[in-house]
């Protein structure tokens, strides 16, 4: 992959980001953090959380994606956030983990993503002029803020 490419990517990605923590602020009244590095229990490296929403009691870790979102995506995130949950209840590394799961992409998802996601309760958002909820965790669910099952 050339430089050039790869810079390009990196500024869609970061666009894309700033679009989802626009939303995320002007749609529901979330707080909103960009590019927040978390610790887990077992990892030495931090993850990186694209967006994380905090709304009272309750906060999301929102994965963005340029590319279309496959079921790795998906595991990838459940084992991250599984990691960083740990470390916040029995290592009392981090203050807060996830009680909601996102994934975005502004190019949507292939089947099996939306399937995984919907096992563990992930919203699944494709951006575009706006954004569309897929799988069975949809707006109402967010607004409700129904936690995710990971």
């Amino acid at each position: 992959m050339s430089k050039k490419k790869g810079q390009k990517g990196y500024e869609k990605g970061l666009d894309l980001e700033n679009q989802v923590a626009r939303w995320l602020k002007s749609q529901f009244g979330w707080d909103v953090k960009k590019r927040e590095f978390m610790r887990g229990s077992v990892a030495k490296r931090p993850y990186e959380v694209d967006v994380h929403g905090s709304s009272d009691d309750v906060d999301v870790w929102v994965e963005c994606k340029v590319d279309k979102i496959k079921r790795t995506d998906v595991a990838k995130l459940v084992e991250s956030a599984r990691d960083v949950r740990d470390a916040v209840k029995e290592d009392k590394i981090e203050k807060w983990y996830p009680d909601m799961l996102m994934l975005v992409s502004s190019k949507g998802f292939d089947v099996d993503a939306i399937g995984m996601a919907n096992k563990y309760s992930i919203y699944c958002v494709k951006a575009g002029e706006t954004f569309q909820f897929m799988g069975k965790m949809d707006r109402d669910d967010f607004e409700n803020d129904e936690g995710s099952e990971y």
